[in-house]
């Protein structure tokens, strides 16, 4: 039995360095972590051992242990779940549409072992165990931060799960979101192209310049303005890592309610109902496995509803 993985590494990463490769294909998963697993030699280059220096070319042959996706300290990692909720908009025998509500965490990792949207889709289904290539993440082609809503796309199996992962790869995935922004933002549309990567020191998001900082694109449309904030409609063009809530932060409008990117002038606006990020994917769109162009809408939940009818 073959208990590696191995991974593709893309002409981009030519000349990464291992750890450094890692820690950006698997973002949950700290660079101490996978050094860890370097040394204890679960990861192979060329089917031998090596450093977390070790600069990558696209010829290698990366191989990791999948053992080392899984919690030891946790037994019950990826166990059903009856009691994790959220709403299924869709099904065929392919995939899934859900709703996924504020405060649920998709996928286990370092911090989180149990209580995640995977261990909810288990019990759901339970042949999804197997769809995907991260033994974490069963079934998912791509995420939503905790504090928000709104609809994903779930692979039900391998054939789906590579079908929409090369749509996301090559950007043809519709992603549509509704957010609060702090201030009044006077133009009514703009297309915020600016680079994103992790900030050393705090682990953080941010923009700049830096050479293996990713493009990211970003369109905001001007849906209503009030006195202290600006409803948007929001569409990216590129999946980084907490790119809306950069770029808007970027610009000096923060979205409402985000406690990691946030700018201290503003939180004296802040609508005392408000509880979580004011952020939602309403809108998924994408192709299908018979080529045919499928698209999803879900409204503001009720919490967010609120926040904007008692907004002036």
């Amino acid at each position: 039995m073959n208990n590696f993985q191995k991974i593709k590494i893309d002409l981009q990463e030519n000349g990464k360095r291992l750890d450094k490769f890692l820690t950006e294909k698997f973002p949950d998963f700290s660079r101490s972590y996978w050094q860890k697993q370097i040394k204890n030699q679960d990861i192979l280059i060329n089917k031998k051992p090596t450093t977390s220096r070790y600069k990558i070319k696209t010829e290698d042959i990366l191989e990791i242990e999948k053992s080392v996706f899984k919690k030891v300290k946790d037994k019950n990692l990826l166990e059903a779940d009856k009691s994790i909720h959220f709403e299924i908009l869709f099904e065929n025998e392919d995939y899934l549409i859900i709703n996924k509500p504020s405060g649920l965490v998709v996928h286990p990792h370092e911090s989180v072992f149990k209580k995640t949207l995977v261990n909810g889709l288990l019990y759901y289904y339970p042949k999804i165990k197997n769809v995907g290539e991260d033994l974490n993440r069963p079934g998912i082609v791509h995420r939503l931060d905790k504090d928000v809503s709104g609809l994903m796309l779930i692979a039900k199996n391998q054939k789906s799960f590579l079908h929409f992962k090369e749509q996301f790869k090559k950007r043809k995935v519709k992603k549509e979101y509704l957010s609060l922004a702090h201030g009044q933002i006077l133009k009514d549309e703009w297309k915020i192209e600016l680079k994103i990567g992790r900030h050393k020191k705090t682990g953080l998001m941010k923009v700049g310049d830096k050479e293996n900082y990713k493009t990211a694109i970003t369109k905001i449309e001007v849906l209503k303005r009030f006195r202290n904030f600006t409803f948007l409609k929001v569409k990216i063009l590129t999946g980084r890592t907490h790119q809306i809530r950069v770029h808007l932060k970027a610009i000096d409008h923060p979205v409402a309610g985000d406690n990691l990117y946030f700018s201290k002038k503003y939180l004296k606006f802040l609508p005392n109902d408000l509880k979580r990020i004011f952020l939602h994917s309403y809108k998924l769109g994408f192709f299908d496995l018979d080529n045919q162009w499928q698209e999803f809408e879900k409204d503001l939940p009720d919490d967010l509803k609120m926040i904007l009818n008692n907004l002036s």
